[in-house]
């Protein structure tokens, strides 16, 4: 520097640093160092929250994100904040685009969980931290909650049971609600009933996720078999379905029931998209076999005085059958 210089600037200092400066002064003589004086320098913005460690874990109806601090604090942390919003969903229904929310965390806060989110939906978020001085740049991350199982109609007290002959059992089918993804498929199985073999109740149960023909079920000895896959868009509104017809739906053939067996009526609403399927499923009807109901043990799914103002008439019919 210039000896007659009055002052110095040290300049590319890093924020929020110790400093150790010296004046060094030399001649023809030699040369000589005064005290080391210590400076920290003041703080600044901090950098961005580092894109590796910004996870989100996703659930239906919620995101859990974590993170850590900026490599580059420049100074005392004092908040964090990330704001959120919708930018896009398996699911027509649901709004997207909307404006963004914010939420503000403490310092020493690596995580937050991201309530009332909608199945399906992908959220953009971004989050930056700040000092002092102000909030430094922003990192962003999307993440897409899990699609939530159809909603079917709550049959509970619903009679679904609406004509029954030797070889069939027709069924009222009502359309599901979708929950994150669009209906993929509505499907029918038929279980056939065991003496030995626990009976499923009507609601909340484990539903079947892997399709067996017919045939398939005779071969290997499965309890159930799939009777029919129907498209979502033939349920616009509650239809009727005969089960026993003797048609093929999507590939599944629907065999003529057996008079001498019993079985269960199960309805299923499925969504997928990508890898991601998720199954609904309830209980909708039961036919006994003959020999049961001549000898008096009825099963029904809905009112059972309403299925004997029904059955009543054709007693006569059955017994000499």
């Amino acid at each position: 520097m210039d000896p007659k210089a009055p002052q110095h600037v040290v300049n590319h200092l890093p924020p929020y640093t110790n400093v150790s400066l010296k004046m060094i002064l030399t001649n023809p003589e030699g040369r000589k160092e005064s005290e080391e004086t210590i400076i920290q320098t003041d703080e600044d913005v901090p950098g961005p929250v580092p894109t590796k460690s910004l996870k989100g874990t996703p659930f239906e109806d919620k995101i859990f994100l974590n993170w850590k601090e900026p490599m580059d604090p420049n100074g005392i942390i004092t908040q964090y904040e990330v704001s959120y919003t919708s930018i896009r969903s398996f699911d027509p229904a649901v709004p997207v685009a909307g404006p963004p929310q914010t939420v503000s965390k403490l310092w020493n806060s690596t995580h937050h969980v991201f309530p009332y989110l909608h199945p399906g939906t992908t959220y953009q978020f971004y989050i930056r931290a700040s000092t002092v001085k102000g909030f430094g740049p922003a990192t962003a991350i999307n993440v897409t909650t899990n699609i939530s199982a159809p909603t079917l109609p709550d049959y509970e007290g619903i009679d679904a049971f609406l004509n029954e002959t030797a070889t069939t059992i027709t069924v009222l089918l009502r359309p599901a609600q979708a929950k994150g993804a669009p209906i993929s498929a509505y499907q029918i199985v038929v279980e056939e009933l065991h003496p030995h073999r626990t009976k499923r109740e009507t609601g909340a149960m484990d539903c079947y996720q892997i399709p067996v023909t017919y045939q398939n079920a005779l071969n290997n000895g499965s309890p159930y078999y799939f009777a029919a896959e129907l498209p979502p868009g033939n349920l616009p509104e509650a239809a009727a379905f005969t089960v026993g017809d003797n048609r093929t739906y999507q590939g599944f053939w629907n065999p003529p029931l057996v008079p001498r067996k019993g079985y269960n009526i199960y309805f299923q609403a499925m969504s997928s998209v990508e890898k991601e399927t998720k199954t609904q499923c309830v209980r909708i009807a039961t036919k006994v076999c003959i020999s049961n109901r001549i000898s008096g043990s009825l099963a029904f799914s809905g009112d059972p005085d309403k299925h004997m103002q029904k059955l009543l008439p054709r007693q006569q019919e059955l017994i000499h059958y």
